[in-house]
């Protein structure tokens, strides 16, 4: 059962975007290999015109429910991302460290996906490699529910 507050704002991002969000979750930390890394939340959801949406929300740093104001504060920009389901060429779990070190450097090679051993010992992160040959790094809650979810919508 959802909140008020968060009906109003899946109310409020629908009228934004002029889709009716279908599938919908959170992810912990985002990355893109143009570079971008945020350590804040992100909404991840599936819109009904075939279509990937992302935003980051400011979500500051906090240990047992007490802000930690950071020595040296960054402004805040949101970020936000369309991707239309077709342009979506795979999605895999790869090693969280291995997706840092991509995204930092800004390569365009997509990663290998990370082995049965590795996925059990070290933190993965969700793959997303698009047709132009851009990644974005998810930290999903459920990598299984993501990938379900996209193949539902995509037909597949």
């Amino acid at each position: 059962m959802e909140s008020r507050e968060a009906r109003q704002f899946i109310d409020q991002l629908e009228a934004q975007l002029g889709a009716h969000i279908g599938w919908r979750t959170f992810a912990t930390w985002f990355a893109s290999n143009d570079g971008t890394i945020r350590e804040y939340g992100v909404f991840l959801g599936i819109l009904d015109d075939g279509t990937l949406y992302l935003e980051d929300f400011d979500r500051k740093p906090q240990i047992l429910g007490f802000t930690i104001r950071p020595r040296n504060p960054v402004e805040y920009v949101k970020y936000s991302l369309r991707i239309p389901l077709g342009h979506i060429r795979s999605v895999t779990r790869v090693r969280k460290s291995h997706a840092v070190d991509t995204c930092t450097t800004a390569s365009r090679v997509p990663l290998c996906q990370a082995g049965r051993l590795a996925e059990a010992l070290l933190p993965v992160v969700t793959q997303v490699e698009l047709e132009d040959g851009s990644c974005i790094y998810l930290e999903l809650i459920s990598h299984k529910e993501f990938v379900n979810a996209l193949t539902r919508a995509k037909g597949e």
